[in-house]
């Protein structure tokens, strides 16, 4: 008898399942709501409960307020399994964060190098002069004071050649610098 009722609870599992999302639950807790709902049915059943409606059928009233019971008791107090998978999901997401952020910066950083190695590809074939100092500048971080006053170089002399080949990099790699900034690094 007891089996013969579960096996007919069991028959309008996905009714079960309707009717627990119906109620709002947690989509990854819906399954568990209704096997301890069968738990409890079951408990019951060999208590001597009837659940049956009519001959062939169970009652759909008696599975819905099970059904509801259990959901808003662990509405009211989450379960250790519940936290759990609280836990767990949380540190799946932030698991595929981290490695969807770690693959933009991965694919970030490749196309800061194209483009540092085609303007530096673009600077090796500058005279020895302007070379060296397009990197004294641009890699040291010094003022122009400071660099006027370690080369010996005029500052004016410095500010127009540094003015020069920024027009220089602009002109040739303002594309480049677009798709960089766009996120477009497959483009450079």
């Amino acid at each position: 008898m007891v089996n013969k009722q579960l096996k007919k609870l069991a028959s309008k599992h996905d009714t079960w399942v309707g009717l627990v999302r119906s109620m709002g639950c947690n989509p990854a807790y819906i399954e568990d709501v209704i096997q301890d709902a069968y738990i409890r049915v079951y408990e019951y059943l060999k208590k001597g409960v009837d659940i049956s409606y009519g001959e062939d059928d169970v009652n759909d009233f008696y599975m819905y307020m099970t059904l509801r019971s259990i959901y808003l008791n662990q509405s009211k107090k989450k379960s250790v399994s519940n936290e759990v998978i609280d836990i767990q999901e949380e540190a799946l997401d932030f698991t595929l964060n981290s490695i969807k952020q770690e693959f933009v910066d991965a694919e970030e950083e490749k196309g800061f190098n194209r483009l540092i190695n085609k303007i530096f590809t673009e600077v090796n074939g500058w005279e020895f002069y302007s070379k060296n100092i397009f990197i004294a500048y641009f890699t040291t971080g010094l003022s122009l004071d400071k660099l006027s006053r370690e080369t010996g170089i005029g500052r004016s002399s410095l500010y127009n050649s540094i003015k020069r080949y920024r027009e220089i990099i602009r002109e040739n790699f303002s594309e480049d610098a677009e798709d960089y900034y766009n996120g477009d690094y497959d483009k450079i």
